[in-house]
């Protein structure tokens, strides 16, 4: 903007009328005038400086900091450069980031996922030529020693497209764990919760009241 300024005072100064420098420069009229002021009154054409308190952090800044490493917490950022985490998730939205959760993925080989491909072939199979058959369907939720993270604040910065090896929290096929068990028939009937109590030196399932 500077260097417009410049040559708008210029055609000033060689008796240029205001019509002709915003036909010539392609600028607007206020531009011109505040331009034309400023030379008669003998200030300077370089804008004052402003008030305030400066800029601590930008958002190209943000960008790069997160784009080296995306599992980063806002509040470290915001530590290492003494701003409040305010400033730093403005800032990203300002340079078009997003914040995102991790997911959770098993931790598959491609030996596990082709023989889990080819049992439910086999289920989908067996379904469609025993429509009459009742289904079990049962769901087991594993408390491990895998890592643990917070939803809410484990997060990843990401601009653009993000890789799922970033968002990723990977977890192991048979961890040391303590099961619980739900079993649903397709005709509706639901079987009492069980799980292998912790503590009781057996795998044989212990049932618990709920």
């Amino acid at each position: 903007m500077e260097t417009k300024r410049v040559e708008i005072a210029t055609l000033v100064r060689a008796g240029h009328t205001t019509s002709n420098i915003i036909k010539e420069l392609n600028v607007s009229k206020a531009t011109v005038c505040r331009v034309r002021k400023r030379l008669a009154d003998g200030d300077d054409l370089k804008n004052k400086p402003r008030s305030g308190r400066p800029v601590k952090i930008r958002p190209n800044q943000v960008k790069t900091a997160f784009e080296a490493m995306p599992t980063m917490k806002m509040s470290e950022l915001a530590k290492k450069k003494s701003v409040d985490p305010s400033t730093v998730s403005k800032a990203v939205k300002a340079a078009g980031g997003r914040s995102l959760t991790k997911v959770e993925r098993p931790l598959l080989t491609q030996r596990h996922r082709d023989l889990r491909l080819d049992r439910c072939r086999r289920i989908l199979s067996d379904l469609k030529h025993n429509g009459d058959r009742v289904v079990f369907f049962s769901d087991e939720k594993t408390f491990t020693v895998d890592p643990v993270y917070n939803k809410q604040n484990d997060r990843v910065i990401c601009f653009g497209n993000v890789s799922n090896v970033i968002r990723s929290v990977s977890k192991t096929k048979h961890p040391a764990s303590v099961m619980m068990l739900g079993i649903v028939a397709s005709t509706g009937t639901r079987c009492r919760r069980f799980g292998s109590r912790p503590g009781t030196g057996s795998r044989a399932p212990t049932t618990w009241s709920f």
